[in-house]
């Protein structure tokens, strides 16, 4: 299974000691073939590098559990969908249905309200309440 991973808690998920709400989906990316899924279009890229995500863009890869996206596919998505959209992410938006993820690691209100109008059965994991949402299922 996948997930995409929102900029706003990115520092959340680098801290360590690890953050008790972000311990589940540590574990869930080590024993249960978890991926983090990531597209390398302008915005993500920005986003993370400015979140502090570079170090952990390249840990995720070397460790296998980074998915990597077309950005030419994201940007297209993402162009068609902008209007549709509320909040600022159209990019996040656009990599699930690109990807096909269900599940969402963000505490953004207005992204998940985007995310679960846009997103066929899409799931918001906040906190370790949530992680029954980190199945075992490959990634798509």
């Amino acid at each position: 299974m996948c997930a995409i991973l929102d900029v706003n808690l990115i520092g959340r998920f680098k801290k360590d000691p690890v953050d008790e709400d972000m311990k589940p989906v540590h574990q869930w990316l080590e024993r249960k073939n978890g991926k983090i899924v990531y597209s390398d279009t302008d915005k993500f890229r920005k986003e993370w590098d400015r979140g502090g995500g570079y170090t952990l863009r390249r840990q995720l890869q070397r460790r296998d559990k980074l998915k990597l996206v077309s950005a030419q596919d994201v940007q297209e998505k993402n162009d068609k969908i902008k209007g549709e959209i509320k909040s600022d992410d159209p990019h996040i938006i656009a990599l699930a249905l690109i990807a096909k993820v269900k599940v969402l690691v963000s505490k953004d209100n207005k992204l998940i309200a985007d995310y679960k109008v846009h997103v066929s059965q899409g799931k918001v994991y906040k906190t370790k309440s949530h992680s029954h949402l980190l199945t075992k299922d490959t990634c798509p």
